[in-house]
């Protein structure tokens, strides 16, 4: 049994990390949750101006959340076309398909638990899934089905993973041997389980307060990291012990790109965060220098009377006896702070290989350039698929070791990995010069039926199209190539 002490205790990639997480949340979330990170930078004085000058520009200022428009970008391409899956005799186990339709235990099926499995990844740069079953007893399975006992997935983002720690096996692969996971967390107490191979232990521990120090941690300091105390834990109401069944930790961190830690991946929008940040802070110098150009401050006596108009009034000593007059900005930075604005929005599109998919009208983007864009989003999201697939791959594998079922060899999950960036008007408006150029009846026919295949998606209303081109054309005597898929 651990201490209170022990409980606390973190990974140091845990408290290297855990106020980027807060950070990139806040960032996805925007609205209230990014207003209360206070991400503007303060000036002298603001806190002691009257009326708290540095709350009133957080609630001024609007934030253009180009972190959440990444994370749905890439969300959309990815389930576009939801996964398959193909069950084999599964399709006559009830625990089967309830794991399909309700995953967590929680209503949500398999698809849309492995999209936030995705949406986390993309935002912390990691995500960990498990699985569990309850420890209930019971002679048979239909006692098992009345009473809903069955095994089912679980998600967790990365600041509910206080430890882990992997081990190496006699073959050299690395296994988990240790998690402790924040399974609930309450008003006044945490539930926290550790799993090992061997054991399952549950803690019920009251809870003191939080201390999360963001500048601390991000000094990176060695000594802190080791013995970091996040959460500041009271008296252990309650301690459980499973045995378990299973023989291995059935957990799996879900990530696309590595960092200096095991077990932590790298954020989708680390780098969209913090330009989003600049243009926060730059989104908020253009609001003041507007307000500012519109209503002048007016600079005069003590005595003087001045009515009407918004903007500050700055007194001077009486004794300088000067007229009133008006400072007011010229407002030339104006433009330089939205072409500013507009290099940032660039430089979010490159880093994310939105660029292609964002192109307007008439974009000085090159059409080679255009491809290698589509190309690199392309493979982005392919590795993304490949990985959702391989995780919910391991997902099924720990539900068959945990309903003592045989994995049928029918089983089969399939993500689609190609992803087509095509636009249909660019490649409509190309086919119609082809044709215009290339008059020949057989090639215009060929093109035809291409442009039938990229505009029509059902299959049999296809087909009766192709074949009455076909058709048409033989009537007028031209020849039909074949009319074989790409």
């Amino acid at each position: 049994m651990l201490t209170t002490k022990q409980l606390q205790q973190v990974h140091p990639g845990y408290a290297e990390y855990v106020y980027r997480w807060d950070y990139y949340m806040r960032s996805y979330m925007g609205a209230e949750e990014y207003r209360d990170g206070a991400y503007l930078r303060q000036y002298m004085g603001e806190d002691s101006a009257p009326g708290d000058q540095y709350k009133q520009r957080l609630l001024d200022t609007a934030l253009h959340n180009h972190a959440k428009v990444v994370v749905d970008t890439y969300r959309s391409f990815i389930f576009r076309n939801p996964p398959t899956r193909t069950l084999g005799p599964l399709v006559d186990n009830d625990f089967a398909l309830q794991f399909v339709k309700d995953t967590d235990l929680d209503g949500m099926n398999m698809t849309q638990f492995m999209r936030e499995v995705n949406d986390t990844v993309s935002i912390y740069g990691n995500a960990w899934i498990g699985t569990d079953r309850p420890a209930y007893q019971v002679e048979t399975a239909a006692q098992e089905a009345d009473l809903g006992i069955r095994a089912y997935a679980m998600l967790y983002d990365p600041t509910c993973i206080l430890d882990w720690q992997y081990g190496k096996q006699p073959n050299g692969a690395q296994t988990l041997q240790y998690i402790k996971v924040v399974e609930g967390q309450f008003e006044d107490y945490d539930c926290i389980k550790i799993w090992t191979p061997e054991t399952i232990e549950e803690y019920i521990v009251t809870k003191k307060s939080m201390n999360v120090d963001s500048n601390y941690l991000s000094m990176g300091n060695a000594n802190y990291a080791k013995d970091a105390v996040i959460a500041s834990y009271g008296k252990i109401e309650s301690h459980t012990v499973y045995d378990n069944p299973l023989g291995y930790v059935p957990f799996h961190c879900v990530m696309d790109t590595k960092s200096f830690h095991r077990g932590i991946g790298t954020s989708d929008i680390g780098d969209v965060c913090d330009i989003q940040r600049t243009m926060y802070n730059k989104l908020s110098e253009l609001y003041s220098n507007i307000r500012l150009s519109v209503h002048p401050s007016i600079v005069a006596e003590p005595s003087a009377e001045i009515n009407g108009g918004s903007g500050a009034i700055i007194y001077v000593d009486e004794q300088t006896q000067v007229q009133p007059y008006l400072l007011q900005p010229t407002g030339a930075s104006i433009d330089g702070i939205i072409s500013a604005i507009e290099l940032d929005v660039e430089a979010i599109d490159a880093i994310t290989h939105l660029k292609a998919v964002k192109a307007k009208s008439g974009s000085p983007m090159s059409g080679v350039a255009l491809q290698t864009e589509k190309a690199l989003l392309n493979a982005k999201l392919s590795d993304r698929a490949s990985m959702l697939e391989t995780a919910e791959r391991k997902l099924w594998k720990d539900w068959f070791q945990w309903q003592g079922v045989e994995q049928p060899d029918e089983f089969e999950v399939h993500y689609e990995k190609a992803f087509d960036l095509k636009d249909k008007h660019s490649d409509l408006e190309l086919y119609r010069k082809a044709i215009d150029t290339v008059p020949h009846d057989s090639f215009v026919h060929y093109l035809h039926d291409q442009i039938a295949k990229m505009l029509v998606e059902d299959e049999e209303d296809l087909q009766q199209i192709i074949e009455s081109i076909a058709e048409d054309h033989r009537n007028m005597g031209i020849d039909t190539p074949g009319t074989e898929e790409d």
